[in-house]
């Protein structure tokens, strides 16, 4: 009989790519032998699907190998770390083998199968995945669709002059439609890689380009292109990855007069891929990469009927994070759009990742609550640059431009929040001060509905890392200022020693097991902002499955003591006495006015 999945499967298949039946009938033929071949182990974290992403006792944060522990077999031995800390889901960044030489930072992936030769290899990573697994923790790693590199067993088919592996890739012998491509194409790297297509020399032909000219993208207008990245993520799956992040999503099906950019035929082959991981491996989740507005990254979420990615980025919570905190003002964030997504989907929510800070605001928003968009911007990218008088932050431009004076930002979490520059200045208060906002930063997506993700080397306060500037290949990319090796000497020295590390390990500690004690055995089923008329306190009033008792957060985004008045808390929730869960004291909703302490955080149960 056949199943429900596989209708859904074929029904979105004969829409890409009516009338191919061999096609077709090669790719159910490849899931059931992986459904087949997948082990004992792996079918029993089947047997409860997805449920593990939206549970509250999952944490995640994200590293580089190299950076966090050399290799995979080093990083077996740091299971116990994230053990203690409470961390239950890993996101190693690029493991797969990658290019020779530039590669995007792992992202120009040469070969599907086999893990980077500097990391280790699959029989590693395959011990790493059961050696956490025993401790609950689970792995993510990232899976590029859009382009292999230009050394991937395919492309060096396809420049040896085979046809069926040309097929693979957006070919052409002249420049004719590649320039009515570039009529309606945007530039990803205008600067360092202008275009969309490379002369190949060897072949005499041009290949489509988006990223840069070692990345070839690939042609899913052909099956058999679907067919072979399909097989690929369910060897993935079998290896026992429990979360594939789908890299460059809205890029991979191209059209020519049209963006080539989040197409519909995209959402079907995201469709497919849903269906293929609930059918095949069902405790996979898909975590999708997409950099674009907030209303059309919704759309990876899919429908209750077509559902896509499990989960995605909630970039612009991330912004409005950064915003709130230099502004001192909620109403960033309360202004926010809600966007509803479909059951058995979260978000992923973050403050800091390996990338920098694009400030990509609302601009209707920003001009309601009374700003100028620009000067707005200019505003932010001033003051997390560190060069406004009042700013706490100390970071670095990324991608400046001198002539509109546009840039990004970039820095570490402690050091945009203050803590390297009272450090660097002796000043005792601010140093308290910053640690009270990175406490603050973690609590907000710590506590939001979605799955928290962490950025390695938070958890210890890292600071920027300024000897970036000493290498070649790194001194014009200021992210390298957050991107430096782990300290494991810092990580080892902590104590109960008045040490910012120490005091901010034990705070994200904190936070994580009231995260679980809170949410571990309910899902947020609703979740809206309370607004007061005091701008600086930002509130939240969250239902719970299971549960006729509501959660109420509460946050003060400024340095100084905030009152609120009960009543307007009281219009959204019951009155009474509650209990703050970080601390257990008890606040009196009856009260007439609530004080909240500098940066200080409620978490609040009846």
């Amino acid at each position: 009989m056949i199943s429900e999945h596989e209708k859904r499967i074929k029904m979105h298949y004969n829409s890409l790519y009516p009338g191919e039946t061999e096609a077709y009938e090669g790719l159910i033929k490849l899931l059931n032998k992986y459904k087949k071949n997948r082990s004992k182990a792996l079918q029993k974290l089947d047997d409860e699907g997805t449920a593990w992403l939206t549970s509250g006792n999952t944490v995640g944060m994200m590293l580089y190998v190299d950076l966090f522990s050399e290799t995979l077999e080093k990083l077996i031995g740091k299971v116990n770390y994230f053990e203690k800390l409470g961390i239950t889901l890993i996101h190693l960044m690029p493991v797969l083998e990658a290019r020779v030489g530039e590669n995007d930072g792992g992202y120009a992936v040469k070969n599907y199968r086999e893990i980077d030769p500097k990391l280790g290899d699959m029989a590693i990573f395959e011990k790493l995945v059961k050696a956490y697994h025993k401790k609950g923790i689970r792995i993510c790693i990232d899976y590029v669709l859009n382009h292999t590199a230009d050394d991937h067993e395919w492309a060096i088919k396809a420049k040896q002059g085979n046809p069926t592996y040309q097929s693979y890739y957006w070919m052409f012998d002249d420049r004719r439609i590649p320039d009515q491509f570039e009529n309606t194409l945007n530039q990803v790297f205008p600067n360092v890689a202008p275009g969309n297509f490379t002369f190949l020399p060897e072949l005499d032909k041009w290949v489509m380009t988006t990223f840069y000219p070692f990345q070839w993208d690939l042609n899913y207008g052909n099956p058999w292109v679907l067919n072979e990245m399909i097989e690929n993520l369910l060897f993935l799956a079998n290896k026992g990855v429990d979360m594939i992040r789908l890299d460059a999503i809205p890029y991979i099906w191209k059209q020519l007069g049209t963006s080539s950019r989040n197409l519909p035929q995209v959402h079907e082959v995201m469709a497919i891929f849903r269906e293929v991981v609930a059918y095949c491996s069902p405790s996979t989740a898909l975590l999708g990469e997409a950099i674009v507005q907030p209303e059309i990254i919704v759309k990876y979420f899919g429908t209750e009927q077509m559902k896509e990615c499990h989960t995605l980025y909630n970039a612009s919570f991330m912004v409005e994070i950064w915003n709130a905190l230099a502004t001192r003002d909620a109403r960033h964030i309360n202004h926010m759009p809600y966007y509803p997504i479909p059951s058995e989907s979260t978000w992923i929510n973050y403050a800091r990742c390996h990338d920098d800070i694009g400030w990509g605001l609302d601009e209707g928003r920003i001009r309601e609550l009374g700003f100028d968009p620009h000067a707005h911007k200019m505003f932010l990218i001033d003051f997390y640059h560190g060069i406004l008088k009042d700013s706490f932050a100390l970071g670095e431009l990324y991608e400046f431009n001198p002539e509109t004076l546009d840039a990004r930002n970039s820095g570490t979490l402690a050091s945009l929040a203050g803590l390297e520059k009272a450090i660097l200045k002796s000043d005792r208060y601010q140093r308290e001060l910053a640690i009270k906002r990175i406490q603050l930063i973690h609590a907000m997506f710590m506590f939001k509905r979605g799955v928290p993700m962490l950025y390695s080397g938070d958890e210890i306060a890292a600071l920027n890392d300024h000897n970036y500037k000493r290498f070649e290949h790194k001194k014009h990319d200021s992210r390298w200022l957050h991107r430096s090796p782990f300290k494991w000497e810092d990580a080892e020295q902590l104590g109960d020693h008045d040490d910012p590390k120490t005091i901010v390990n034990s705070d994200i500690t904190k936070l994580i097991e009231a995260r679980k004690a809170v949410y571990g055995d309910v899902i947020v089923t609703d979740e809206h902002a309370i607004v007061f008329s005091n701008h600086h306190v930002l509130g939240f009033k969250q239902t719970v499955s299971g549960s006729d008792d509501d959660i109420v957060l509460l946050f003060n985004l400024s340095e100084d003591r905030q009152w609120i008045y009960s009543a307007e808390l009281k219009r959204n929730v019951s009155s009474g006495i509650w209990k703050e869960q970080l601390t257990g004291k008890g606040v009196d909703f009856d009260e007439e006015k609530l004080l909240l302490g500098s940066y200080e955080i409620f978490l609040l149960q009846k």
